[in-house]
């Protein structure tokens, strides 16, 4: 979990004015709903951004990260701002939601708190190319098994063969190890044949 430790300010805002998005200068940035301590918490493939009061610890809010739809469904950046955000919080129980504005004091805070959000949406999208491609090799393995099958070969389904086939000639180059024990330059290569079964 990344956690910010200096208080950070939720806002509540009024609706968008516009398709563009979000603007900080029309929320009253000095008037603040709570001061809070920020946490990106990730867990399997469950993430969310929670608002805890800064005094009480006590839970006031929580954003959940989603796992298969672009992130600024649920973390968007002001248009005027790199110090300010809306969320959207969600109450677990009834499963309403709400957009809150958080804003941070600090643009250091502000970048850390984003990249934090993005390497959860970047960590979920390896997962889901992780079981793309372990699906697909289970697809290619069945497949195999069953050409195999065909054919009356018996043994477990390999996709790719990497046995040696026929003679097959490997150079390794020796290096002279300097001084008087040098190697002869015209000794410098060996060459090894083998003749694969």
């Amino acid at each position: 979990a990344n956690s910010f430790r200096d208080p950070q300010y939720v806002y509540q805002i009024p609706p968008s004015a516009t398709h563009q998005g979000h603007r900080a200068d029309s929320w009253n940035v000095e008037k603040w709903l709570r001061a809070v301590r920020v946490k990106v918490t990730s867990r399997g493939s469950k993430g969310a951004i929670k608002l805890e009061d800064k005094d009480s610890g006590e839970l006031f809010a929580e954003c959940p990260l989603p796992n298969d739809a672009p992130v600024s469904t649920a973390v968007e950046p002001v248009i005027d701002s790199s110090r300010y955000f809306v969320l959207r919080v969600v109450d677990e129980s009834s499963g309403r939601h709400a957009f809150l504005g958080l804003g941070f004091r600090e643009r250091d805070h502000a970048s850390d708190f984003k990249l934090a959000v993005q390497e959860h949406q970047n960590a979920r999208a390896r997962e889901r190319e992780a079981i793309k491609r372990r699906e697909e090799h289970e697809r290619l393995m069945a497949e195999k098994a069953a050409a195999n099958a065909a054919a009356g070969v018996e043994g477990p389904a390999k996709l790719h063969d990497y046995s040696l086939k026929g003679t097959v000639t490997v150079n390794i180059p020796r290096r002279a190890t300097g001084g008087a024990k040098s190697v002869n330059a015209a000794a410098a290569a060996a060459t090894t044949t083998t003749t694969a079964a």
